[in-house]
């Protein structure tokens, strides 16, 4: 009997072992493209999906902001040039989130917004708007801004 005991703790941590990787795989996945479902970075990829990168511009790195009523903490890499703002999350959360490439033309009532010590520029996309974007003020400073 004991050496049964033994064995089904043996098979107990291998799939432990095996299963949990593939649970948390499974579960970051969901929670990832549940982000991009619900502050509408999918809506925006129907329209502004890019596969090229910006060759000139200026590029801020882990920036936080908000697309829609999902808040990205440190995640968006944007880069402001002439024609627009190319924006692309950091690669982990990647999945449901291609990269975009929005044009001035397509960014609608934007403000300032003060919250405590940051100050962050909210503005909608597309007309019909698809969805909003807060980005903080910084991503936008040397670029002529669009503040109504």
């Amino acid at each position: 009997m004991p050496h049964s005991s033994g064995l089904s703790m043996w098979l107990i941590v291998a799939l432990v072992i095996v299963i949990w990787p593939i649970f948390f795989i499974a579960l970051w996945s969901g929670v990832v493209l549940l982000m991009s479902l619900l502050g509408g970075w999918r809506r925006l990829a129907r329209r502004y999906r890019t596969t090229e990168r910006p060759s000139g511009g200026r590029s801020v790195p882990y920036v936080t902001g908000m697309v829609g009523m999902s808040r990205y903490k440190r995640l968006l890499n944007v880069t402001i040039n002439e024609r627009g703002m190319f924006v692309e999350i950091r690669w982990i959360f990647r999945m449901g989130h291609p990269p975009l490439f929005i044009p001035w033309a397509d960014i609608r009532n934007a403000h300032k917004i003060n919250l405590f010590y940051w100050e962050f520029i909210a503005f909608d996309i597309g007309n019909p708007k698809v969805t909003s974007m807060r980005l903080p003020s910084q991503v936008f400073d040397g670029t002529p801004v669009f503040i109504d």
